[in-house]
């Protein structure tokens, strides 16, 4: 998991920028983004590779037509360049730190310490100076499908999270 690194925010009247340093030390220039292939149904179907009905059994056909939209590869660098998780180990890391800066908050509430509630694992970065968060809730959407605690969201997205030690 990457550590929390420091950040700057600039204040605007319609929005809060951060500037947040990069939490990895790959280089950006040699990150690869794999950019998925569309499926071409009509060709499957014409070998002989009947898929529609089990992807439409799954409910999947989002998703397939989630991938044939445009790729914006620095955009997605410079994301995953700053990207770190936001679990419950950080959260109550967060805790530990609020304490540390202000004693007076031992024993108090995330609320009352001035937290956000811990909701559910997060992966956090900034693009542009623009906070960016996805959880599994944000990934179903996009997929055009509703997040649940058997959905196939929930474990690739708690499996990407932990062997890929964002």
């Amino acid at each position: 998991m990457a550590s929390s690194s420091s950040k700057q925010v600039i204040s605007s009247s319609s929005a809060t920028l951060q500037i947040k340093s990069k939490t990895m030390s790959v280089p950006i220039e040699s990150l690869e983004v794999q950019i998925e292939s569309p499926v071409d149904f009509p060709s499957l179907n014409r070998n002989e590779m009947l898929l529609e009905s089990l992807i439409s059994a799954q409910e999947l056909f989002p998703y397939f037509y989630m991938l044939n939209g445009p790729t914006y590869v620095e955009l997605v660098k410079d994301f995953w360049v700053r990207a770190e998780v936001y679990d419950e180990e950080a959260s109550m890391n967060e805790e530990i730190q609020a304490v540390i800066n202000d004693p007076s908050l031992k024993g108090k509430t995330r609320g009352e310490m001035g937290l956000e509630a811990f909701k559910e694992t997060e992966i956090r970065s900034a693009v542009m100076g623009v906070p960016i968060t996805i959880t599994e809730e944000i990934i179903a959407k996009a997929c055009r499908n509703e997040a649940s605690d058997t959905s196939t969201y929930s474990y690739h997205f708690v499996y990407f999270v932990t062997e890929n030690h964002i």
